[in-house]
């Protein structure tokens, strides 16, 4: 019923664009693919290379969504998770930057693994990031950003399940370029950042320097000593050098450095459990615990450092060659990522678990050739090469204090310890190739194909631990020597587009990715062997039909898209029976998913200097087969210990996501323009736990931004000010969590940002 009836619609949609468009003017080409920065009386076109070729975002028959980098800036968002704000479709839940998960469609929020790539794929300046942590820095200096949603492989280095999010950087420039800008708001924040560009030789050679500062205090408190969390201490720097000696020769250099140090991210009380918490509450009460739970999630009780630093950096060089009309590309890149945790274990006031967390020191080579044939031909190809080699040395740690054995129930924990050392390896290889045929001026056929093969290993040492005799024979020396595996994996697509007018496109594609398997980086339990790590390969098949359209002299964009994904083998935690009746959790292959939806996204401009927008998705991300599921809290009270969520709704997957923004330019007086704008996000209600409890379930939450200000011209220079708000309404909501039930019952989540308020002042010279 859901297809048929979303199909009639999109049709109707399709048929009234057409229709509008065949009584519009049409746009010249020339103007269509021209950019109109400063014109506000038209939709500013937008060029991506999603097919590894510049093209305008309209053409592409791709479910593509873009967000320029000045946009962002203006609204004062620069952080990974703040793109849940502007992205259909799109689920970031951050804990800190390791346990980061990116979901599109549903698709994504598995647990945080080193061992196991992300379901969305992120590209810096086409270079993949092995972590969806590496992308927790300030996002400053962006051209733009842009998300495909669905499996992606037959055209970009690693192959996805869920889509790819593609961040590139401003380039370096020909003619003299320096901006400045300072921010500061409430909770003590305040940003500086700043950028350099401009010619080093003639026309032959440009660089670029841009560099951010970011610091703010915490909004959550512990009530145990007065520290405010979650806050953040933030410094980044990139050079880059754009060298051309010639038409047929550029090479890109980039070089970059991010540091954190913050005392981040505390997760609070979101429910004591069922019955009131009764197994929670009179558990701590028992053992002398102290409880907050605070319904604006923004008081803990903690007695241990809380605390986080991420230390990365990396260099890449993007080489290309015109041949002929031919281009050869080449990319080159290394990127390196240290993230060190401290975490209060028992999230008391208790010291039971003192600290506990997983140190992560990740090193990745990626080289990537591709060559594409001369634009404008009947058929137009790519094809390449791709290699990506990852090393990983990590430690997880926990340490016990003196009430570990209260809390725990088992008085030889106490001051005891226990280190396990992971060493984890990937090599991953692929060859792919894609092919657009141009039947006639309005038909086009476009296939591609991916061969991925890929190899891991790792091996698990536990040292012995320390503390007490008992502990120590509970969790002795481990080696699991050296495992490895290795996968075989193919990707292809195949699509059809009409444009229908010169000013509308239809399309329909069909598509399969797979996400690459790995071995679980932790000691069996007791009963389960080194084959209980082993995890295949995650495998998607997604079903496109849609169309993009602009219309009425650009003042007027509606694309629209219904899609269906169908994954196998997907990737997350399962009940594993270790003996009869005794039940552990384990990350395995679930079973089946299936997300299905429609996506919808408006642009226009009614009248001069007036942008209206909307990004808008529905999408029914649900389990098809979820045997051996794990057991929420109600669950667990009731005595069940094994669950199925068949049929249940995939965690962290809202149903809805609406998103409407506005921006008005004005001139004020002469040589100076006002301009103000606003954002609303809103999001239906999804599960923060993974074991679907509604007692950790997120409630529908809308985020309102607002901003407003003026820009001028001063001796030839520009300037900026003004003031914005983020969350004006103070809305209390969490971004989901990773805790879930325990034997006590209760859960926690990651809160998320309260309302800031400030001004922000930019210089562009």
């Amino acid at each position: 019923m859901f297809v048929r009836s979303s199909v009639t619609f999109l049709a109707a949609v399709i048929a009234a664009s057409a229709a509008f468009a065949a009584e519009s003017t049409p746009a010249a080409d020339a103007t269509a693919d021209a950019a109109t920065d400063g014109d506000s009386s038209q939709i500013e076109s937008v060029t991506v290379s999603a097919r590894r070729v510049a093209e305008n975002v309209q053409s592409v028959p791709i479910p593509i969504a873009v967000v320029s980098g000045s946009s962002l800036e203006n609204a004062g968002q620069f952080r990974l998770e703040e793109l849940n704000q502007r992205l259909p479709s799109t689920n970031v839940q951050f804990g800190n930057p390791r346990q980061t998960s990116i979901a599109v469609r549903g698709l994504g929020n598995n647990p945080a693994n080193d061992a196991l790539e992300s379901s969305v794929g992120v590209f810096l300046d086409n270079v993949y990031l092995g972590r969806p942590g590496m992308a927790n820095v300030d996002l400053v200096d962006l051209e733009q950003v842009a998300l495909l949603r669905g499996p992606q492989g037959t055209l970009f280095g690693k192959n996805t399940t869920a889509g790819v999010l593609n961040l590139q950087t401003r380039q370096p420039t020909f003619q003299p370029e320096y901006t400045f800008e300072t921010s500061a708001g409430n909770y003590g924040y305040y940003q500086v950042r700043g950028a350099v560009s401009g010619p080093l030789y003639e026309d032959v050679a440009a660089g670029r320097i841009s560099a951010a500062r970011s610091r703010e205090n915490g909004f959550v408190e512990d009530i145990t000593n007065g520290r405010d969390l979650n806050g953040y201490s933030r410094d980044g720097v990139r050079g880059q050098l754009l060298l051309k000696p010639g038409d047929t020769f550029s090479l890109r250099l980039i070089a970059d450095y991010n540091r954190e140090s913050s005392d981040c991210c505390a997760g609070a009380l979101y429910s004591a459990g069922p019955n009131g918490g009764a197994v929670y509450l009179n558990f701590l009460r028992s053992i002398g615990g102290v409880v907050v739970l605070d319904p604006t999630y923004r008081t803990v009780t903690l007695d241990s450092p809380q605390h986080m630093s991420v230390n990365q950096g990396g260099g890449s060089a993007e080489a290309n060659w015109q041949l002929g009309g031919y281009k050869l590309t080449s990319i080159s890149a290394y990127r390196n990522w240290r993230f060190v945790p401290a975490n209060d274990g028992d999230g008391t006031n208790l010291d039971a678990i003192t600290n506990a967390g997983q140190a992560v020191n990740d090193e990745q080579w990626t080289q990537e050739l591709r060559l594409a044939t001369p634009t404008g031909e009947v058929v137009q190809t790519v094809v390449g090469l791709y290699y990506f080699y990852q090393h990983q040395v990590n430690q997880s740690f926990t340490y016990y204090g003196p009430d570990a054995g209260a809390y725990t129930g088992k008085a030889f924990f106490n001051n005891s310890s226990s280190i396990v050392s992971q060493f984890l390896g990937t090599n991953s290889a692929a060859a792919f190739a894609q092919s657009t045929w141009k039947i006639t001026e309005r038909w086009s056929l476009t296939g591609g194909v991916r061969e991925t093969y890929e190899d891991k290993f790792t091996r698990i040492h536990r040292n012995a631990a320390t503390g007490s005799a008992a502990f120590q024979a509970a969790f002795g020396p481990f080696e699991s020597g050296k495992l490895t595996r290795h996968d075989a994996n193919s990707s292809a697509l195949a699509s059809a587009s009409y444009k229908v007018t010169d000013d509308v496109l239809g399309y329909v594609s069909v598509s399969r990715g797979a996400k690459a398997g790995g071995i679980n980086p932790i000691v069996p339990t007791a009963g389960l062997t080194t084959a209980s790590l082993y995890v295949s390969p995650e495998k998607a098949t997604d079903y496109e039909v849609g169309f993009k359209s602009t219309l009425f002299e650009r003042r007027l964009q509606v694309d629209a898209n219904l899609f269906l994904t169908n994954v196998t083998d997907y990737q997350a935690t399962q009940l594993v029976e270790t003996s009869p009746g005794v039940f552990v959790q384990s990350l395995s292959n679930i079973g089946k998913v299936r997300s299905k939806g429609l996506e919808l996204e408006l642009q226009a401009v009614p009248v001069t200097g007036l942008h209206l927008s909307l990004d808008s998705s529905y999408n029914d991300a649900t389990y098809v087969s979820y045997a051996n599921a794990p057991c929420s809290a109600e669950a667990l009270a009731a005595g069940t210990r094994v669950c199925d969520l068949t049929g249940s709704q995939v965690v962290g997957a809202p149903k809805w996501i609406v998103s409407p923004g506005t921006e008005f330019q004005h001139p004020l007086f002469v040589g100076i323009e006002g301009f103000a704008g606003g954002d609303y996000a809103w999001r239906s209600t999804f599960f923060g736990s993974a074991d679907n409890s509604e007692l950790a379930r997120v409630h529908p939450y809308g985020i309102l931004n607002l901003r407003a200000g003026i820009n001028g011209e001063w001796g030839g220079n520009k300037w900026s000010l003004w003031a914005w708000a983020t969350n004006v309404t103070d809305k209390v909501y969490t971004m989901g969590g990773v805790s879930s039930a325990s034997a006590t019952l209760q859960y926690s989540e990651f809160p998320g940002q309260p309302r800031t308020v400030g001004a922000t002042v930019r210089l562009e010279f």
